[in-house]
């Protein structure tokens, strides 16, 4: 198979899903910017930050923000940038992020998921950016709106819970679940689409002396997450219009969780159409432990690269990750074998009795690499007026799309020419499922709920503490953040 759709194609994939006029723009002359003083720009890239291939990497790692960083700066002599370091995503990312901005010196370009930047807006610590969207981005020919450079899905899902974009996701990703051919095809197996042949599966896997997961639950905990997502969108399908409290279906969209939002969920947990108590709730949280069983026993030490290196030595059949996960495991010389992957399954009346029938949802949407934000900070910092148009080069579409072709993991949400990978189509093409309409911890309320769900949860799957237990303290902490977020927000709920 060819490396690469078709441009055709690549439309058509992307068209499936509303967005319309993809192959609009043109070439840029790189205007020069009109920045007189000397600026010195701090940015945070995330997975976009480049570096040397290393004798140990596996694979080539990203080195295109360089170029554009380089570009820039022989372009405005003026300024001078500065990449910091990528840090592991999870707790020391969030740790060195919040006391950045709490000390005033937040990345003036900076890259944070959308729901983590919509989640403390109302600290003030983003500037802005819907006034310099409706202007126009010099870089390209012929804009007069930097917005309409951007598929709609970009700017829908950087709006804010105020109405205002802080926030501009530029990747476009989906997940799946990869699985080992080679032992599926051993072992007679066919990729499990309902809850319980998922189950059966890793039974027959675990029997043959294979490790049927590589669950990971050190570091950034969103494997368990994303797993909650999708048992408790399917659970509470008909649940939903009550708990948003308008009593009507709840649609899936391609915005994660923006069938409810924060203050509708807050609104939920104060007046008791949220809680733990529901059996539904708690259904959940025994599915997962129900699936623990099969994971490697090291699930609790175990981080995404632990994962990965299990899955592709051979010694776990499956992991679960997303279209970032595809090259790695593409070009990973330790890899010997076929691979495939498939959807999370459909939980059915076989596995439980609040089944409802429905496909699980995807998890993705404009959350890959590249949501880029500026601090407010840079207003008092004099340095504003040089981090929008760092902001307007880099995402312009010829540089953005050869930026996210350098990384390999996502489809650049521009409008533009460019080829989608064959490996990373089946994961925007599970977007069309729609994508969960409620959040469960990792970004629903506070980062303390997060925390202490995240322990809990943990205690609960190692047998240290009950379902009852554990889901009486997760309505304590709840209800808790609830309180804060009240507070935080300024929200009229009683």
């Amino acid at each position: 198979m060819n490396r690469y759709y078709s441009r055709a194609f690549a439309a058509i994939v992307l068209l499936a899903f509303g967005f319309a006029g993809l192959f609009a723009g043109g070439k840029s002359e790189r205007p020069g910017a009109a920045t007189q003083a000397e600026h010195h720009l701090r940015i945070y890239v995330g997975e976009l930050t480049p570096r040397t291939r290393t004798a140990s990497d596996r694979w080539d790692p990203p080195s295109y923000m360089n170029v554009l960083v380089d570009r820039y700066v022989e372009m405005n002599p003026n300024v001078s940038i500065e990449i910091l370091p990528e840090l592991p995503a999870g707790d020391e990312f969030e740790t060195w992020v919040t006391t950045q901005y709490l000390a005033g010196r937040g990345p003036d370009v900076g890259t944070q998921l959308f729901s983590e930047v919509h989640r403390h807006v109302a600290r003030g610590w983003y500037l802005n950016l819907t006034p310099y969207l409706d202007e126009p981005n010099p870089y390209v020919p012929g804009n007069t709106r930097w917005r309409d450079t951007f598929l709609p899905g970009v700017i829908n899902t950087g709006t804010g819970p105020d109405g205002n974009v802080y926030v501009i996701p530029t990747g476009l990703v989906g997940t799946a679940i990869f699985y080992n051919q080679d032992i599926f095809d051993e072992l007679g197996l066919t990729p499990p689409e309902t809850w319980a042949e998922f189950i059966t599966t890793q039974e027959t896997i675990k029997d043959a002396g294979y490790v049927p997961f590589a669950f990971h639950m050190a570091g950034n905990p969103y494997q368990a997450n994303w797993a909650l997502r999708s048992m408790q969108d399917m659970l509470f399908d008909g649940e939903l219009g009550r708990i948003k409290g308008t009593n009507e279906p709840v649609e899936r969209t391609t915005i994660e969780a923006e069938g409810i939002s924060q203050k509708e969920l807050v609104a939920a947990i104060r007046n008791g159409e949220y809680t733990t108590t529901d059996p539904r709730w708690q259904e959940q949280l025994r599915l997962l432990k129900v699936w623990s069983a099969y994971w490697d026993p090291s699930w609790l030490s175990m981080n995404v690269d632990d994962a990965h290196r299990m899955f592709v030595t051979g010694r776990s059949a499956m992991m679960w990750h997303s279209s970032g996960r595809v090259r790695p495991i593409e070009t990973d010389t330790l890899r010997r074998f076929e691979y495939g992957t498939f959807a999370f399954p459909r939980i059915t009346s076989e596995s439980s009795r609040f089944a409802t029938g429905i496909d699980a949802p995807a998890i993705g949407g404009f959350t890959g690499a590249g949501p880029f934000n500026i601090a407010a900070g840079t207003v008092g910092r004099g340095l504003k007026d040089p981090a929008v148009d760092f902001l307007r080069f880099i995402t312009a579409p010829d540089n953005l799309i050869p930026l996210h072709a350098d990384l390999g993991a996502y489809v650049p949400g521009v409008r533009g020419e460019f080829d989608v990978a064959p490996e990373i189509a089946p994961f925007i093409e599970s977007l069309a499922r729609g994508t969960f309409r409620i959040e469960s911890f990792f970004r629903g309320l506070t980062r303390e709920y997060s925390d202490q769900f995240v322990r809990t949860l943990q205690e609960y799957l190692l047998d240290r503490t009950s379902l009852e237990q554990a889901s009486r303290d997760i309505q304590g902490y709840m209800d808790q953040a609830a309180v804060e977020l009240i507070e935080l927000n300024g929200w009229d709920i009683p």
